[in-house]
């Protein structure tokens, strides 16, 4: 019964996969027949300016296509589609150089490189794809037809089982047929899962090589903005606290010294505030080094560092973590992005919510961790520039995840984080 349960809860999956697989080769098929044919006609004629037109025209249309195949490679996967980044001409540019832009765009030809390589591909995952549908269904219904036959024609009937003399017949043919069915479509779920990821990983590699780069480009700008913003915050905390700190713990032990020999007792009074003072630096210094690297988050892994930052809020937070690895199973970017995220949400449900509760949820699935946290508070939150959460979401595109808040006037406010677990 658990086999049979989760077959099922991978039913919607298997469904999205056979539709993809399945139109996925036509949609190339028809890309194929339109843009080879431009492509060549485009070569052999670019000596008389006409093969320019048609290259142009070939480029344009396989981009089209490309952009299905983005966007279906998100459905299938549930997903956003994938990225797209195609060179724009240049502000002030005249009319024909936008118009032959699509020739310079190396993105143009990787779509163009897309149709020829993917029309194989894809036209042996559909064959693969028909056989194993085919074979599943057709053994899990056979044996009606098979029944059929046995009840109008029995003298007529011969099968496979007959000429093996296998007795009785009819019933050695449905266990045939249904020990196939079983096998294929148990197998199904996974054996589609696999062929379309696939198909996905191919076009991700050749349909978002420029967006790839851009996006590698913007997450090292953000690591560098992040960076600097942190460095300067630290600065200013360091100054203001631990610095002022130990400028009046030198002073006041060289008052000390100047009592010591007149006034024995009131040295000691000196030395018994200056004590005082070293533990407030102390303490200050380890609440500024849980910001760089906190100690159970090396030590203890992610679940056991949240649930510390949920257990000093001093508004009541519940902890829901479902599908971490082991404690320290997780690459330690992603840990420690998502330890920041919720350090960071739960500060501000602290001193900007007014909440009496909130709700901190993790889960990881689909190589993904998602992170949560909701609050009954008065809303109003943004991610505006200045303010913590606007670092958060530059630390998290530093890592290929990303931020989101909801947080109308009057509340709730909901921050999500997605940060891809891939090492």
């Amino acid at each position: 019964m658990n086999i049979v349960k989760r077959w099922l809860t991978r039913l919607p999956q298997l469904r999205r996969d056979s539709a993809y697989l399945l139109l996925y080769s036509p949609l190339n098929v028809l890309a194929f027949c339109l843009v080879v044919p431009l492509l060549a006609a485009g070569v052999s004629t670019v000596v008389i300016g006409v093969g320019v037109l048609l290259l142009l025209v070939g480029l344009l249309v396989a981009g089209g296509f490309a952009q299905l195949a983005r966007l279906a490679a998100g459905t299938v996967t549930g997903t956003d589609p994938l990225p797209s980044s195609y060179l724009r001409a240049e502000p002030g540019s005249g009319h024909l150089r936008r118009v032959l832009t699509p020739l310079k765009d190396p993105q143009r030809w990787m779509d163009l490189l897309w149709v020829i390589v993917s029309f194989p591909v894809s036209l042996l995952l559909w064959v693969l794809t028909v056989t194993w549908l085919a074979l599943g269904l057709g053994g899990v219904l056979a044996p009606i037809p098979e029944i059929i036959l046995e009840l109008t024609i029995p003298d007529q009937a011969h099968n496979v089982a007959e000429l093996l003399g296998l007795e009785p017949a009819l019933l050695w043919m449905i266990v045939m047929y249904l020990t196939v069915g079983v096998i294929f479509l148990g197998s199904a779920p996974a054996v589609l899962r696999a062929m379309a990821a696939c198909q996905t990983g191919l076009d991700r590699l050749l349909l978002t090589w420029r967006a790839e780069i851009g996006r590698l480009e913007t997450s090292r700008a953000a690591v560098q903005r992040a960076e600097a913003d942190t460095r300067r915050q630290l600065e200013r905390d360091i100054h203001d606290g631990p610095q002022q700190g130990l400028v009046r713990l030198g002073m006041d032990l060289a008052r000390a010294r100047r009592q010591t020999a007149n006034d024995p007792h009131a040295a000691a009074a000196i030395l018994e505030e200056a004590m005082a003072l070293n533990q407030q630096t102390l303490d200050e210094l380890r609440r500024l080094s849980r910001g760089i690297a906190p100690p159970v988050l090396v030590d203890r892994g992610l679940a056991a560092a949240l649930s510390e930052v949920a257990t000093r809020s001093t508004v009541p937070v519940t902890v829901e973590l479902s599908g971490l690895p082991e404690p320290t199973g997780l690459p330690d970017h992603v840990a420690y992005a998502a330890y920041f995220v919720a350090s960071e949400a739960l500060t501000n449900v602290n001193k900007h919510s007014g909440a009496s509760r909130a709700h901190l949820t993790v889960t990881v699935h689909d190589a993904r961790l998602h992170l949560r946290v909701e609050d009954n508070g008065v809303g109003g939150g943004a991610l505006s520039k200045g303010h913590g959460l606007a670092g958060t979401a530059q630390r998290l595109e530093s890592v290929g995840g990303h931020l989101a808040i909801s947080s109308p006037a009057g509340g709730p406010t909901r921050v999500e984080a997605v940060i891809p677990c891939a090492s």
